[in-house]
């Protein structure tokens, strides 16, 4: 990132196939390179967007190294952060690999966002999606909001039914209540016969408003923050899930709460883990680590600066291994609240040269830096606001490639890392423990490749999401060819 002007300038550096691209520049009724990264990035920031390229490709030409750039202005760019707790191009990705997985399935799919993503950089990725994106407008001022549901509302049909549910609309921000008005709008619009929102917070709402208004029945994955945080709201979780045709879990821990807090609702509950596009995370085999090896036990982990993380059990484990003279360095990539916090116990312990804080990466930097690494930590704990990780996606990526994972027994961890098997799973928020298996590693007391390859192979049976999504089709289908739809909340990320 340069500044042009008191603007942030942004250089994209680009992959794609051009298989399915008409060239780069835009052309109307044409899908074009241009053309999707114009939408892509206009539907990010809020605002109109202009390119400026280095070079063109003609209608199905490949390019492995195209440089684009362009200016944003400042407001549009201090909103990018929004308050996801994820890191943000997990979030992206994930969402991003699962809407890939159903399009090559031949569904019809539309993209309906609601809050700007929280991630300022452009995977190549989302190039491959072909799926409509449209922005659901927020209205911001009281003028906007009843224009925006005066509009949505002009059959009386829709205003009969909106009076029905306003004693439930009326514990709702404004803003959410017209959104749900415009949603329906759209997808009477666009022909839509299936809503899907991602999170049962921000989204779910929405989805249940435009449901309530249309009749399309729609389904919800939850997550971790929308129904393990001290906000959610009991009540419309309950509501949300109660009205779905079916509430997608994303971990067993996650699928046995629900039954819990949704008894006697009615509410449908069914596991499917998140999924990864395996041909993107080749498999490397570890290197066997030696206790006469001359290098440092190279240690990564990877996610948001957050409490839920446990990054500060690690930099402890650190201190008490540096202590004993194992010889060690971590990487940590992320950003967040808790970096300051962090680089504090960093200094105060004096490891200021045994772990660097890396800053938020690309997916494909990710890959490296697990490439790069004997371990990969995820010392997950229950934050004090009662949040927590569902089943980071990170974890899956490791294990994928063949980074050996030494993870807590939190959540949905221990349903992929089963101990001396896929990897080595610890109680949360115990960094003796966690000092004791990074030392175990560093001695080669630890059959890592082992370790390695059962972790891949656990990923390939449960994780492909090629698999997942005809798991997920076949859930949201009905009679005939459906038109799906998949509701994007930002807000609502773990």
């Amino acid at each position: 990132m340069r500044f042009n002007g008191g603007m942030p300038r942004i250089r994209l550096d680009l992959a794609y196939d051009g298989t399915f691209f008409s060239g780069w520049a835009a052309q109307p009724g044409l899908r074009t390179v241009e053309g999707v990264l114009t939408s892509a990035l206009a539907t990010v920031l809020r605002e109109p967007v202009r390119l400026t390229v280095a070079g063109r490709t003609d209608a199905g030409v490949h390019a492995a190294a195209q440089v684009v750039h362009l200016d944003v202005s400042p407001e549009a760019w201090a909103a990018l952060p929004g308050r996801s707790g994820r890191l943000p191009e997990a979030a992206l990705l994930t969402r991003v690999a699962g809407v890939l997985a159903r399009e090559a399935q031949g569904e019809d799919l539309s993209i309906y966002a609601l809050r700007p993503t929280t991630d300022a950089r452009f995977h190549p990725e989302i190039a491959r999606v072909a799926a409509r994106v449209n922005w659901v407008g927020r209205p911001n001022r009281a003028i906007d909001l009843w224009s925006q549901l005066t509009e949505g509302l002009t059959r009386q049909e829709d205003r009969e039914r909106f009076a029905a549910i306003m004693p439930v609309l009326a514990e709702l921000p404004g803003d959410v209540v017209a959104q749900g008005v415009e949603l329906a709008r759209q997808a009477r619009r666009d022909s839509i016969t299936h809503l899907h929102a991602h999170f049962a917070s921000l989204a779910g709402r929405v989805a249940w408003i435009a449901s309530a208004l249309t009749g399309i029945p729609y389904t919800v994955t939850t997550h971790a923050k929308d129904i393990f945080h001290e906000s959610v709201d009991p009540m419309w979780l309950r509501r949300i899930c109660s009205d779905a045709q079916r509430v997608i879990a994303i971990s067993r821990y996650n699928e046995d709460y629900l039954g819990t807090v949704l008894a006697g609702t009615g509410a449908t509950v069914s596991l499917r883990y998140n999924a990864l596009e395996l041909d993107r995370f080749s498999y490397r085999a570890p290197q066997p680590v030696s206790a006469t090896r001359a290098e440092p036990l190279r240690v990564c982990a990877v996610g948001r600066l957050v409490p839920k993380k446990g990054f500060a059990d690690l930099v402890e484990a650190v201190r008490i291994l540096v202590s004993s003279g194992i010889d060690i360095e971590v990487e940590l990539a992320g950003d967040g609240d808790e970096r300051e916090r962090l680089t504090e116990q960093i200094e105060r312990l004096g490891l200021a040269d045994r772990i660097r804080l890396l800053g938020p990466l690309t997916q494909a930097e990710v890959r490296d830096l697990l490439a790069r690494s004997d371990v990969f930590a995820a010392p997950c704990i229950e934050a004090a606001d009662g949040n927590i990780d569902g089943l980071p996606t990170v974890v899956l990526e490791a294990m994928a490639c063949g980074t050996p994972v030494v993870a807590t027994a939190v959540s949905g961890l221990p349903e992929v890392v089963h101990d001396g098997v896929t990897g080595i799973l610890l109680p949360p928020g115990d960094p003796a423990s966690l000092a004791a298996a990074l030392r175990g590693i560093a001695q080669g007391e630890v059959d890592t490749v082992a370790l390695s390859r059962g972790a891949r192979a656990l990923i390939e049976e449960q994780f492909d999401s090629r698999a997942q999504a005809a798991v997920l089709a076949a859930w949201q289908s009905g009679p005939g060819p459906a038109a799906g739809m998949h509701l994007a909340d930002q807000e609502g990320a773990a």
